[in-house]
């Protein structure tokens, strides 16, 4: 266990040095930078809901700030706050109809992501004004909880991955939606893994299956403001 945990550690410490590499390096052939915030609504699957299901959803608050470099690739840090929910009121199998479990937790995230825009949709001469995109990165989320039925952290690692589009509407202004996936390292997400209970004919059943790590999902609607930066013009040698 201690192995794994520093295997992640050490992955994670990587990945978070190349996007910060990103952010800070070659100033001279930045582009831009934007600020931006909006709508975002957290989903969940796991030992509660085995599917993505459009009827969990929930709303929260994302906010991001990005770099732009050329050739389309970006870095990002993002920020998500919201609730995030999953319950057995439609029971997946008999297991699930007996167990009749439920969570409805406030989650935070906040995370380094690289970022490729496939299309050039900021140049003036630009044939189309938007663009779609990948990204992908590394971080953590904190889990508010009370009542706990294991001995875990509310601090976890995460690595979002995802895509979305952008479309322009200006010099200044950009709308963008994504929808990204947040793959976990620990089964705890909804309160529930390795447990055995007793139904009311005394049969042992599995509580929750912890050989699959839980899952969630970020889906945004944000808009973000560009500044651009200008590049002092090199003085010709006499």
């Amino acid at each position: 266990m201690l192995n794994k945990s520093f295997i992640l550690i050490r992955c994670f410490i990587s990945i978070l040095t190349i996007i910060t590499f990103c952010f800070w390096s070659q100033s001279s052939i930045a582009q831009s930078k934007e600020f931006g915030g909006g709508l975002a609504s957290f989903n969940y699957t796991g030992d509660l809901i085995r599917t993505y299901s459009v009827q969990n959803q929930t709303i929260g608050l994302n906010l991001f700030y990005i770099k732009n470099y050329q050739n389309g690739w970006a870095g990002k840090l993002n920020f998500a706050a919201g609730r995030i929910k999953g319950s057995d009121q439609n029971p997946i199998d008999p297991q699930a109809q007996v167990r009749n479990a439920s969570f409805q937790d406030f989650i935070t995230e906040i995370s380094g992501q690289a970022t490729y825009e496939f299309l050039d949709f900021r140049n003036d001469k630009a044939l189309v004004k938007f663009t779609p995109y990948l990204t992908a990165g590394a971080g953590f989320f904190l889990i508010n909880r009370v009542d706990k039925n294991a001995d875990y952290s509310d601090i976890q690692l995460m690595i979002p991955f995802g895509g979305g589009v952008k479309y322009s509407l200006g010099p200044l202004w950009t709308l963008n939606f994504e929808f990204s996936a947040r793959k976990l390292f620990y089964d705890y997400l909804d309160n529930i893994s390795i447990q055995e209970v007793t139904d009311k004919r005394n049969s042992d059943f599995q509580f929750g299956d912890w050989n699959d790590n839980d899952w969630y999902f970020l889906t945004g609607f944000s808009i973000s403001y560009t500044f651009w930066s200008v590049d002092c013009p090199v003085p010709l040698k006499k």
